[in-house]
């Protein structure tokens, strides 16, 4: 398997922070997005592909795609998992993906959802995760980027 360096929830996906700060600071050679639509779109894919750095490998999969590649993979590289979606990364961890700590950096407002902190709200769904991620002591922090204080989800729900 990879290394997973860094699971990261975040709306945005490949964005400037990730670019700029967190390939860096996680040491990252490859991004993999797991995202069930943005898997379909070939165009949207090729763009992506274009705003990573030369030497980042970018792989896009749907939600089984990834478990599988994932639980599969003897690769060395080290891997930032990017997803929108905290119920996908439960997901993963329930079919076999080990993973150590969850970055928290955007999930927008919407219908239902609470403000927890700045640019993150969570749904009844969202919460659900956060709530199986703590018994099994899986961390989950609230970081936008690596040189800001990151905060444990825990303590402000």
């Amino acid at each position: 398997m990879a290394d997973i360096t860094m699971v990261r929830v975040d709306e945005r996906l490949v964005h400037g922070q990730i670019i700029i700060k967190w390939l860096q600071a996680k040491n990252a050679n490859k991004i993999i997005i797991v995202d069930n639509e943005l898997c379909k779109d070939p165009i949207m894919g090729n763009f992506l592909s274009m705003t990573v750095p030369q030497n980042v490998n970018l792989e896009i999969y749907d939600i089984y795609e990834a478990v599988e590649t994932l639980n599969a993979s003897e690769s060395n590289d080290k891997a930032i998992i990017l997803l929108k979606n905290l119920y996908l990364v439960k997901f993963m961890h329930q079919k076999g993906v080990k993973i150590k700590e969850i970055n928290i950096g955007r999930i927008p407002s919407g219908p239902g959802k609470k403000k927890i902190h700045q640019n993150v709200f969570l749904s009844d769904e969202d919460i659900d995760a956060i709530e199986y991620f703590r018994e099994k002591a899986v961390p989950i922090i609230v970081q936008m980027v690596p040189d800001s204080l990151p905060i444990l989800i825990y303590d402000v729900i």
